[in-house]
């Protein structure tokens, strides 16, 4: 048995945060080793970032760099005094207080070829013996960290005593605080799902779970209930827009709403002009690595666009919010291990896409209008038991980031319907 490799400069120390309380108490005995921990960042690594920052030469200006519209991607402006700010006045301290805010915890799992890994998780576990476990599964470029705001408002809802429901923010493998699959590993979607699920059923969940996801973390959720038993529901904030076969032609369906046609016409726009990133990184993922991996400039300018150009223009992220990201993922060395699952989906300029299979279980979907892709209820319909539905009218592709209320708010509603006895 060997340990993938893990983390590099963000270390997770074996320590019960005092504020953690009862929240960080298992409800029961798991059945794989499972550690409290806290996130800490070691000062080596903080001066080794503020030199490489110190070092950047200006810019030269550009047509492309100076369009403030964000159809070349971030301007050098906005780059220049990014950077700026992380290098002199980025709150690190207030950074590693966020990141504990909510318990810490590290498991380890074995891979079906006996790599050991060690999983973190954020976790809220509720004493009631019937609470409902649900799972929040992030995508890419997030992290663990797009839950904090949502835990925050389950702790003023609730106490740890009669809370209804046990959450489980995993960070995915080979995302941040995770450690990575081997290098000989062809890792997948399926295998994170797996992987997910021995997380769930070894803190004790074997009644079953609940998975939520949007972006990757959406793929996993729907794995997860296809393969396995103890997945009793899925709720997404992320379907791409892909017409079903029994659909009729979008002109011509009548059920399809102004807001559907907007949400079509901006997944259209995404998908001719914003997929060079996702093609990159699923065709020529090492390459890209290297580049990103020793060069907080770049890493920071590759996610820094996402995370403006997939948010509600309305709601703009902070440069503060946006650098708890790319932190994350440079002090970890993580951004070349988050590719691997574009290989799968983004391995050509024209992908063939091939219809998924029917989820039986209970599934909810929220719709946010500023995501990058997104399907009109009917569509949704074709993929599974559709027992929730929601279009906001606000809100882009991070939606725990950008709505953790509304996102809240909307799991409860889909738990609710699908489970109004309030357990399994």
């Amino acid at each position: 048995m060997r340990l993938s490799t893990t983390w590099q400069a963000i270390v997770l120390v074996s320590s019960i945060d005092a504020a953690a309380g009862s929240w960080a108490t298992l409800p029961s005995s798991p059945t794989i080793p499972v550690k409290t921990i806290e996130v800490t960042i070691p000062s080596s690594s903080l001066q080794s970032l503020q030199e490489d920052l110190s070092r950047v030469r200006s810019f030269p200006l550009t047509y492309e760099n100076t369009q403030t519209d964000l159809r070349y991607g971030v301007t050098a402006n906005w780059t220049t005094q990014s950077i700026a700010y992380w290098r002199d006045s980025f709150d690190w301290a207030k950074f590693k207080q966020r990141m504990n805010k909510h318990p810490n915890f590290a498991a380890n799992l074995t891979t079906p070829a006996g790599d050991l890994m060690e999983v973190h998780f954020m976790g809220l576990f509720s004493q009631k013996a019937d609470a409902i476990p649900v799972a929040f599964f992030h995508g890419w470029p997030g992290a663990f960290l797009e839950f904090i705001d949502l835990l925050d408002l389950i702790k003023t809802q609730f106490n740890s005593s009669s809370s209804p429901y046990h959450i489980i923010v995993p960070s995915l493998p080979g995302f941040t605080l995770s450690s990575a699959p081997s290098p000989e590993s062809s890792w997948g979607t399926a295998n994170t799902s797996a992987l997910m699920d021995d997380l769930l059923l070894g803190l004790g969940f074997k009644s079953g779970y609940i998975a939520q996801g949007g972006d990757i973390g959406s793929f996993v959720a729907r794995t997860l209930a296809l393969t396995s038993e103890s997945c009793k529901g899925i709720h997404l904030n992320m379907i791409p827009s892909i017409k079903p076969d029994s659909a009729p032609p979008i002109a011509n369906d009548s059920t399809i709403t102004p807001q559907d046609r907007e949400v079509l016409a901006r997944s259209q726009e995404f998908f001719e002009t914003q997929q060079a990133y996702a093609i990159l990184q699923g065709t020529k993922p090492s390459t890209l690595g290297f580049a990103l991996e020793n060069n907080p400039v770049g890493l920071l300018a590759w996610v820094g666009e996402k995370f403006m150009a997939w948010t509600d223009p309305s709601h703009r992220l902070s440069v503060d919010q946006i650098l708890q990201f790319a932190s994350t993922y440079h002090l970890t060395q993580t951004i070349s291990r988050s590719f691997y699952s574009y290989r799968e989906t983004s391995n050509t300029i024209v992908p063939i896409f091939t219809p998924s299979p029917y989820i039986n279980k209970p599934m909810g979907y929220s719709r946010f209008p500023y995501d990058n892709t997104g399907v009109p209820e009917r569509w949704a319909r074709d993929l599974g038991n559709l027992t929730f539905y929601k279009a906001h009218l606000e809100g882009g592709h991070f939606a725990a980031l950008e709505r953790p209320e509304q996102l809240w708010e909307d799991v409860k509603e889909f738990i609710d319907g699908a489970f109004p006895q309030g357990h399994f």
